[in-house]
């Protein structure tokens, strides 16, 4: 059987880890030579398979994701506290437990240059418009009561467990045309015709 064109992601970064505290926090650096489309997404509050094929069970946390710029003032760009089921989910899965789909996600069209991803957990946002603001949260250690209880929802404990990727479109292979595979398929019959003539 042919098949059709397929689309893959560039993979900048694709990784798993574990928070101990509510209020722990890791950020990840991000490089672009040339503009770029780039995705960053969590895994782990719903599950799914990440990146690298890697399936992620649900249960973690909520997470949040925030872009800054890297250089000073370090600008907030964006950031992600999930989605509302079931319409406002949009790429995020639906955690099987507590009907949410509280994964990060982010989509933003970069020029070149410097920048830095934080996950943090809900509720703990940006305090403003830079990175020396802080999270809303910070230092106020297991502030869910828990750790991980989801306090967004009905008190459901949650793990420390997190999933991050950061993607780039990738390249689609076209599909063929059927002229360019009648042919492909023709000059194929040929030579093996050819070569069991007797």
């Amino acid at each position: 059987m042919l098949s059709c064109g397929l689309a893959s992601a560039n993979v900048m970064f694709s990784t798993v880890g574990t928070f101990t505290h509510d209020d722990d926090q890791v950020s990840f650096s991000i490089s672009l030579v040339a503009p770029e489309i780039v995705t960053m997404r969590t895994w782990s509050f719903a599950g799914g398979t990440n990146a690298m094929g890697q399936v992620i069970p649900a249960g973690g946390f909520a997470p949040v994701l925030s872009l800054f710029n890297a250089s000073a003032p370090q600008d907030l760009i964006a950031f992600d506290t999930g989605g509302t089921a079931p319409s406002g989910c949009v790429t995020r899965n639906i955690d099987p437990v507590t009907g949410f789909c509280l994964d990060a996600f982010l989509q933003e069209s970069l020029p070149a240059g410097s920048y830095r991803l934080y996950l943090t957990e809900f509720d703990n946002t940006p305090n403003g418009p830079t990175l020396a603001d802080g999270f809303f949260e910070q230092g106020n250690g297991n502030f869910t009561g828990g750790p991980f209880f989801l306090n967004a929802g009905a008190g459901f404990q949650r793990t420390g467990e997190w999933a991050v990727d950061i993607t780039t479109p990738g390249t689609t292979v076209p599909e063929p045309s059927s002229a360019a595979l009648a042919i492909s398929v023709l000059s194929i019959l040929a030579l093996w015709f050819s070569s069991h003539k007797r």
